[in-house]
């Protein structure tokens, strides 16, 4: 249905974004480890084909950039600017920036408190 809905309003389908596993990160997103960026595609195509049972998958994720955010001294801060520069190369139509709204904040917040943990 959302491939549909949205290829109809002339959008790119959910097989046609640019999430493949092998995208290298831009040099500002190079402080997040290549199997977090791998993970956090996963979680982006699964929410956007309908998946809503992510937990476990947002947990890890949140993990890996708040240890991620650490390792290269970033404060909380810097860290939430990168993830929204790199979020916003994951989403193309307002769509898809409606339908990740929910996801998107719920990985932030689980960030920071992971952020805070360790």
């Amino acid at each position: 249905m959302h491939n549909d809905c949205e290829i109809a309003d002339g959008g790119v389908g959910v097989d046609e974004r640019p999430l493949e596993q092998n995208q290298s990160a831009q040099r500002e997103h190079a402080w997040i480890p290549a199997a977090v960026l791998s993970e956090l595609r996963v979680v982006i195509t699964g929410y956007l084909d309908g998946r809503r049972d992510l937990g476990a998958e947002v947990e890890r994720v949140a993990s890996g950039l708040a240890t991620a955010a650490h390792d290269a001294g970033y404060t909380p801060e810097r860290m939430l600017i990168s993830l929204r520069a790199l979020w916003r190369e994951f989403t193309f139509s307002q769509l898809d920036r409606l339908q990740l709204a929910s996801l998107y904040d719920r990985l932030v917040r689980r960030a920071i408190d992971r952020y805070y943990e360790d």
